[in-house]
C-alpha cells in the first residue's frame, strides 16, 4: 500500500469514494480540490496499485495549536486491512512535523467502530454535539495531545499545580525557583504570598492576575537576576475591566510596580522576545515565564502564565500550572509548542500585550 499526498489527478477517485462511503455530510469535489491545493490542509491518499483505497483529510488551524482530522474514509473493498489505522498514524506524524501538538476530530456517536479506533490511539471525548450531522445524528468531539520526540535540553523543574484559578503566575515562579535550586519545596502558602506581591488587583471577574512587572519584582526580591521583556499599548489588563474605579486601581498598581523596578537592577526591554533569544536564555539555564492567551490552545480568550521547561530543534516545552483534573497532571509537564508558532501564543488582549520574565540562576549559587 502506497501513502502519499493526494494530487489533482486523484479528484475523480476521491469524489467517487466519498459518494460510496458517506450518505450525508460529504466533502464536495470543489472542496477536495481546494484542500489538495491549500498549504493549510493535508489530503492523504492510500493507494493499492494506483487504485484509491482510502483517504484522510487533516486541517491545520492558522491561529491555534489545534489540527483537525476532518474526514477519513476507506473503500469497502479494502476494509479490514488496517488502512484507517495507518492513515491515522500518518496524520498524527504530519501534524507534529508542522508543529501542532493537539489533534481534534468529530465522529458520529453511533459509529462505534470508529470511536474504538480513536480510543485505541489515545483520543479522549471532549463534548457531545447534539444534532451535529445533516441527518440530525449526534456527534462526539474527541481530542488527543500528540507526542513529540521530547526535549533535548530540559530543566530539572517539578510541576506545581496552581491551587486557585488566578495564581498561575505565582505557580510558575515557584516552579522556576525550584528549578534554579531553591531548597524549600513549593507550598500553597508561598503561592498565595507570591500572588499577593505580583497581582494587578482586578481582572474581568474575580481576583486579579499577575503582571510581568509584579512577577519580576517578586523574583528580584528573592535574590535572582531578572530581565523583563514587556510590550503593551497602555497599562496591562486595563481593558479586562469596565468599572472606572477598578481601572484606576490597576493603573495605580502598575505605576507603582514600574517605580519599584526603576530602583532595581532589573533590565527592562520594551519588546517581545525572539525565538533565538529564548533559546539563548534556556541554554544559560534560565527560567522563562511567558504570558499567553489560552485561545491558541483551547479557544478561550484568557490570560495565562506558563514557564518553559525544555527545548529541542523544533519545539519549546513548558510546564502548565493549570490542571483541571488530578489524573491529567502528567500531561501538564513538558508540553510541546512549535517554535514557529510561538508568536501566535505569546500575548494577550486588544493591547497585544506581551510579557516575558527571564529568571537566571543566582550568581553565587546560594539561595535566599
Amino acid at each position: 500500500m502506497e501513502y502519499r499526498a493526494a494530487l489533482l489527478s486523484d479528484l475523480d477517485a476521491l469524489h467517487n469514494l466519498e459518494n460510496q462511503v458517506f450518505d450525508s455530510d460529504k466533502v464536495s469535489r470543489r472542496q477536495m480540490k481546494r484542500f489538495i491545493q491549500s498549504e493549510h490542509s493535508l489530503l492523504l491518499a492510500a493507494l493499492d496499485a494506483d487504485k484509491l483505497a482510502g483517504y484522510a483529510l487533516l486541517l491545520f488551524n492558522q491561529t491555534t495549536q489545534l489540527s483537525r482530522l476532518y474526514s477519513i474514509a476507506v473503500s469497502p473493498d479494502f476494509r479490514g486491512k488496517g488502512i484507517a489505522n495507518e492513515l491515522l498514524i500518518r496524520c498524527e506524524k504530519s501534524a507534529v512535523e508542522r508543529g501542532y501538538i493537539t489533534l481534534r476530530l468529530e465522529v458520529r456517536e453511533d459509529n462505534s467502530s470508529a470511536i474504538k479506533l480513536y480510543e485505541k490511539h489515545g483520543f479522549k471525548p471532549l463534548k457531545t454535539l447534539i444534532h451535529y450531522y445533516d441527518d440530525l445524528a449526534d456527534g462526539l468531539r474527541m481530542q488527543k495531545r500528540l507526542g513529540t520526540a521530547g526535549p533535548q535540553m530540559a530543566l530539572p523543574m517539578p510541576l506545581y499545580v496552581q491551587t486557585l484559578p488566578f495564581t498561575c503566575g505565582a505557580a510558575c515562579l515557584l516552579m522556576s525557583f525550584a528549578a534554579l535550586g531553591h531548597p524549600t519545596p513549593p507550598t500553597r502558602k508561598k503561592e498565595v504570598q507570591l500572588w499577593r506581591e505580583a497581582t494587578t488587583i482586578f481582572m474581568a471577574a474575580g481576583h486579579g492576575g499577575c503582571s510581568g512587572q509584579g512577577l519580576a519584582l517578586a523574583a528580584h526580591r528573592r535574590g535572582f537576576p531578572v530581565e523583563l521583556w514587556s510590550h503593551s499599548q497602555g497599562t496591562p489588563f486595563i481593558h479586562s475591566v469596565r468599572d472606572p474605579l477598578k481601572k484606576s486601581v490597576i493603573e495605580l498598581v502598575h505605576a507603582d510596580f514600574e517605580e519599584q523596578i526603576k530602583s532595581t537592577d532589573i533590565e527592562v526591554n520594551e519588546a517581545p522576545p525572539t525565538v533565538e533569544q529564548i533559546e539563548t536564555w534556556m541554554e544559560k539555564g534560565a527560567c522563562v515565564l511567558l504570558l499567553i492567551s489560552t485561545f491558541r490552545f483551547n479557544g478561550c480568550k484568557e490570560p495565562h502564565w506558563i514557564v518553559l521547561s525544555g527545548m529541542n530543534e523544533q519545539f519549546f516545552y513548558f510546564h502548565d500550572p493549570l490542571v483541571e483534573e488530578a489524573q491529567n497532571a502528567v500531561n501538564a509537564a513538558y508540553v510541546p509548542v512549535g517554535k514557529n508558532a510561538l508568536n501566535q501564543i505569546v500575548g494577550f488582549g486588544k493591547q497585544k500585550h506581551t510579557a516575558c520574565v527571564v529568571i537566571y540562576p543566582k550568581e553565587n549559587g546560594l539561595p535566599a
